[in-house]
C-alpha cells in the first residue's frame, strides 16, 4: 500500500514508501482510509521528536478492511471514523490505517467522509477537557434543583478547531437547563468571530485582538453577577502566553478550574486556589501522560468515557444536533501533506481543518519511492 513519512523538516518534506497492509492487534481495527486530515501535533511531534519521524495522520474515516479478534462492535464494510494511536506505526497518511476500537464509531450516513476526517482527534480533546477535568455535567443528566448549579465556562481559543468544538459540546450541554450552565465566554480573533457567532453557542464572544481580554470578560462577569470557576484554554502555548489573560478571569476565592492543552514550559506561580490541568487526548485509549498530569488509572478513566463520548457524538452527527468543522480538500491527496503540514508550521490556516482525499493522490497505483517536495 501506499504510505507518506515525513523525511525532513524546514521545509517540510514527505517520502512515499510502499509498504504491506497493516493487521490489526486484538482490539484494534485497519481501515481503508478514504479521508484524513492534519492536526498541529503533526508537524510538531516531528520537531520535539527528530528520531521518531513518521507518518504522523491520526484522524481516519473509510470502510473497516479487517479486525481483530476481540472486536465485535465493527465489520469489514463499515463506515467508521476514528482516533489512531499518536506515534504508533500505521497512521493515517496512508491507503490503510490502524485504529484502537475505543477510539473509532460508526460514520453516520449524512456524515460524508471529509467530514468525518475532521472529528477524532479534536473532537475528543475538547471534550476530555470539559468532561473529564472541567467537570462540566454530561447533557444528558439531570441536577436536582437544590443543588449548586455549573456557572459559567470560559473558552479561550474559541475559533481554533479544539476551541469551536468545546463551544459546541457546552452548547449541548447548556441546552439542558437543570444543570445551570452558562453564561459560555468565547475568546477567539478577529479572524474567527464569524465561525464562532455562526456555532450560536457563545453568550459572549470577545476579540483578544481588539479588546482587554481580562477588563471585558471581568466587566460580563460583573454584570451577569457569577464567579468563573472554569475556563478552557485550546492555545495555551508558551510562545503566546494566553493563560495570562485567563486566570486573573477566574474566582480570587475558593476552588477554580484552568486547562490547558500544553502546560507552560516555565514554571508560573498560579494563585494557591486554582487547579491547573493539562488535557491529554493519548487518553481516549487509555494512554496516560508522561509528564504526569494523567495517571495511568486517570487515563483508563478517559478511555472508557472516550468510549462513550465517541458514540454519542455519532448520535448527535446522525441527528444533526451537533456539525463538524469547516474544512478544505487539498488538491493532490496524500502527495500535499507536506504543503498542508508546511501550512499549519507557518500559521496560515485558520477556521478550518486541511482534509486529503487518498483517492487524489496521482498515480496511487504506479509509483516508485520518491521524495515529495513542498
Amino acid at each position: 500500500m501506499y504510505e507518506v513519512f515525513i523525511s525532513s523538516l524546514n521545509p517540510i518534506k514527505t517520502v512515499a514508501k510502499n509498504v504491506p497492509i497493516p493487521t490489526p492487534g486484538p482490539e484494534e481495527l485497519c481501515i481503508k482510509v478514504i479521508a484524513t486530515s492534519s492536526n498541529p501535533k503533526d508537524w510538531q511531534f516531528p520537531h520535539l521528536f527528530p528520531s521518531r519521524r513518521g507518518n504522523e495522520g491520526d484522524d481516519v474515516a473509510g470502510i473497516v478492511h479487517s479486525v481483530g479478534s476481540q472486536v465485535h462492535e465493527f465489520h469489514p464494510g463499515d463506515r467508521v471514523a476514528g482516533f489512531h494511536r499518536m506515534g504508533a506505526p500505521n497512521g493515517s497518511y496512508a491507503e490503510y490505517s490502524i485504529t484502537p476500537s475505543v477510539s473509532t464509531f460508526h460514520l453516520p450516513s449524512n456524515i460524508s467522509f471529509d467530514a468525518g476526517a475532521t472529528i477524532p482527534l479534536t473532537a475528543m480533546t475538547a471534550a476530555i477537557a470539559l468532561f473529564q477535568h472541567l467537570m462540566l455535567p454530561l447533557p444528558w443528566q439531570t441536577l436536582h434543583a437544590s443543588l449548586p448549579k455549573y456557572g459559567p465556562l470560559l473558552v479561550y481559543g474559541a475559533g481554533s478547531t479544539v476551541g469551536a468544538w468545546a463551544l459546541k459540546l457546552a452548547k449541548l450541554v447548556k441546552a439542558n437547563k437543570s444543570l445551570g450552565v452558562g453564561p459560555i465566554i468565547a475568546v477567539a480573533g478577529t479572524s474567527s468571530l464569524d465561525l464562532v457567532r455562526s456555532l450560536d453557542a457563545a453568550d459572549y464572544v470577545v476579540d483578544y485582538k481588539k479588546s482587554d481580554v481580562v477588563a471585558e470578560v471581568k466587566e460580563i462577569l460583573k454584570r451577569e453577577g457569577v464567579l468563573l470557576r472554569h475556563a478552557f484554554d485550546a492555545i495555551s502555548h508558551s510562545d503566546v502566553r494566553t493563560w495570562e489573560s485567563v486566570a486573573p478571569c477566574l474566582a480570587a476565592e475558593g476552588p477554580v478550574w484552568l486547562n490547558l492543552t500544553d502546560p507552560p514550559e516555565e514554571p508560573v506561580n498560579w494563585p494557591a486556589n486554582v487547579i491547573v490541568s493539562r488535557v491529554f487526548v493519548s487518553g481516549a485509549y487509555g494512554e496516560y501522560d508522561p509528564d504526569g498530569f494523567r495517571s495511568h488509572e486517570d487515563a483508563a478513566r478517559d478511555g472508557e468515557f472516550s468510549y462513550c463520548m465517541y458514540r454519542y457524538l455519532a448520535r448527535q452527527l446522525k441527528k444533526g444536533t451537533i456539525t463538524t468543522h469547516p474544512f478544505e480538500v487539498m488538491e493532490r491527496g496524500l502527495d500535499s501533506v507536506a504543503e498542508g503540514l508546511q501550512l499549519l508550521y507557518e500559521g496560515k490556516v485558520h477556521g478550518k481543518k486541511l482534509v486529503y482525499r487518498i483517492a487524489d493522490t496521482p498515480e496511487l497505483l504506479n509509483y516508485a519511492e520518491q521524495t515529495l517536495v513542498v
